[in-house]
């Protein structure tokens, strides 16, 4: 027999461990983007400038069929996912008729309020004309109720509105803007993105009456593009919805 040993192979290398695939990143809500795309489109100035001049018409009331009009494209092609959303000024009739679809809808959304105005504020001033202290107690008393009924009327147009008219312009239908149910849902599943909207009007609103007061001439620019702002975050909302 031979003196040699047998030497065994060592073992094989363990296999290397099973790494799960990345999952894809969640979108996010991009709280910076509305304040910024805008100036990404290359011919930004001659759209916000023509926007301007609809927003100054807005004194005519006419201006304002045009102007929202407009930021209802802006919001389709946001919640579409358009790298420029930015349209250009070239459907103007449009613009026009889904601005009319827009503003009739706001209106009936305020109706409730003028029909609790009617109802308090001219008895009111009645009781009020009536020359009797109790009477006119009466009166203060009327209009008291008349606010307590107001200011949840108030902040429940406050809550609705935006998702009624964000419904509104991404569907182009004018039913959309009362379907409530499906906007109150709209509302619970995404309330952290829509409440970050909704902080994002407010600045944008601030932003656009402080441009009044800027060389006279500053609202043209920041009026026209606050509303350029709030549309961009509530397309976000609609792009990121979580019940779809």
């Amino acid at each position: 027999m031979s003196d040699v040993q047998y030497t065994p192979p060592p073992p094989p290398p363990p296999p290397p461990p099973v790494v799960p695939p990345a999952l894809p990143a969640t979108p996010q809500f991009d709280f910076a983007k509305p304040f910024s795309y805008v100036f990404d489109d290359p011919r930004w100035v001659q759209k916000i400038l023509i926007g301007g001049l609809f927003y100054l018409a807005g004194f005519l009331i006419v201006g304002w069929f045009f102007v929202f009009g407009y930021v209802a494209h802006v919001t389709r092609n946001v919640a579409a996912g358009h790298p420029r959303p930015l349209p250009e000024w070239d459907d103007l009739g449009g613009f026009f008729s889904e601005g009319a679809r827009l503003i009739g809808v706001m209106l009936l959304y305020f109706v409730p309020m003028f029909i609790l105005g009617v109802m308090f504020v001219f008895p009111s001033i009645a009781l009020d004309m009536v020359d009797h202290e109790a009477i006119q107690a009466l009166g203060g008393l009327t209009l008291g109720c008349l606010a307590c009924l107001l200011l949840p009327l108030w902040l429940a147009i406050f809550l609705f509105l935006p998702a009624s008219l964000l419904f509104t312009m991404v569907e182009q239908r004018f039913g959309a803007a009362f379907e409530f149910g499906r906007i109150w849902r709209f509302i619970r599943v995404n309330v952290a993105n829509y409440l970050l909207a909704i902080l994002i009007l407010v600045i944008a609103r601030f932003i656009g009456e402080a441009g009044i007061g800027v060389l006279c001439i500053g609202v043209i620019f920041t009026g026209f593009w606050s509303l350029l702002i709030s549309a961009h975050a509530f397309a976000q909302v609609h792009r990121l919805d979580a019940s779809r």
